[in-house]
């Protein structure tokens, strides 16, 4: 038995990577993944497999071994993508009734003329998003000034 594992030279790594990339693309894929993002999964992977070669023990099934990476870094994708989503879910929630007793809590420390000044500037960001129509849905009484 051989204590000295041989490593891919650069160009054995190249041959291989010309003959396992697409197979690791159709690999990932497999798994229902879309095809742009198999490719990225399968780039990283064959990256990983040229930074890590030293470890391959047997150069024979380095698409194999690719491929194993490239399962990993899709699981890591995956478990990635979903604290994303859980975190999207709970976080991007806005209670209006919230937010409006925070304004008026925030318009109380206001003297008049600072709160006059914040109410014209979120009235006319209101109506550059909102258009002129939102005029009429804005309680006259609620104007500052008005009363």
């Amino acid at each position: 038995m051989e204590s000295v594992i041989s490593t891919l030279n650069h160009e054995q790594f190249a041959a291989a990577y010309r003959l396992g990339f697409a197979r690791t693309v159709r690999f990932i894929q497999s798994g229902g993944v879309q095809h742009e993002l198999a490719e990225e999964i399968a780039q990283a992977a064959w990256s990983r497999g040229w930074e890590c070669r030293a470890q391959l023990k047997n150069p024979s099934a380095v698409c194999i071994w690719v491929n194993s990476i490239a399962k990993n870094l899709l699981r890591v994708d995956f478990r990635r993508r979903r604290s994303i989503e859980e975190l999207t879910d709970e976080c991007a929630t806005i209670n209006a009734s919230t937010d409006s007793t925070a304004l008026a809590e925030m318009l109380a420390y206001c003297n008049d003329e600072d709160r006059l000044l914040l109410v014209r500037h979120y009235l006319a960001s209101a109506l550059s998003k909102n258009g002129p129509g939102m005029l009429s849905r804005i309680d006259p009484s609620a104007r500052p000034g008005r009363g």
